[in-house]
């Protein structure tokens, strides 16, 4: 899965780096990610981080690839017991541009995890899940702030809406 990840990043880099028409970024963002449904029964708000390759299509398009990783405590658990959980989305969507503001689809792959400890027992798990995701935000000058919900679905859905705020670095474009 490692050697898959880095072929994935190290192919979508080269793609970026060629000036192509359109705006090539490499995008690096915070975000909180809020448990919905029974996910949202068991974890509390996550946190964790992401990373984005925005490839230019055009003057308003971008086809985006992102990943990342965030992690859950879980809620009410006893004195001797902790846990959380953990998700790390691969996605690749469509990035359309309004004057700064933009929507995005996503569609992908997931892999989800748990870890439990209780008196001194540790018991962990993850599985991979088909995984979509829809965004709305604002980039301008670098700066980039947005919302989007993510669903990962195998036996039951984890959904999450992740409020993100993070920085697109240039890679050039714009013929």
């Amino acid at each position: 899965m490692k050697k898959l990840l880095l072929l994935t990043v190290i192919s979508l880099l080269t793609l970026l780096t060629h000036a192509q028409k359109g705006k090539n970024q490499i995008g690096v963002a915070f975000e909180a990610g809020l448990p919905m449904g029974d996910f949202g029964d068991a974890a509390k708000t996550g946190f964790g981080g992401l990373v984005k390759g925005l490839y230019g299509v055009g003057q308003a398009g971008q086809a985006t690839f992102t990943t990342g990783y965030s992690s859950f405590k879980w809620k009410d658990l006893g004195a001797e017991e902790s846990g959380n959980s953990w998700i790390m989305p691969f996605l690749v969507g469509y990035r359309h541009n309004f004057s700064g503001f933009y929507a995005e689809p996503q569609l992908g792959y997931g892999l989800v995890g748990s870890k439990y400890n209780v008196t001194g027992m540790s018991y962990s798990a993850s599985t991979g899940a088909f995984a979509w995701g829809a965004g709305i935000g604002f980039a301008k000058n670098g700066f980039d702030a947005g919302v989007r919900y993510q669903g990962l679905t195998k036996d039951g859905t984890v959904s999450v809406i992740g409020l993100h705020l993070g920085y697109n670095f240039s890679l050039g474009g714009t013929k």
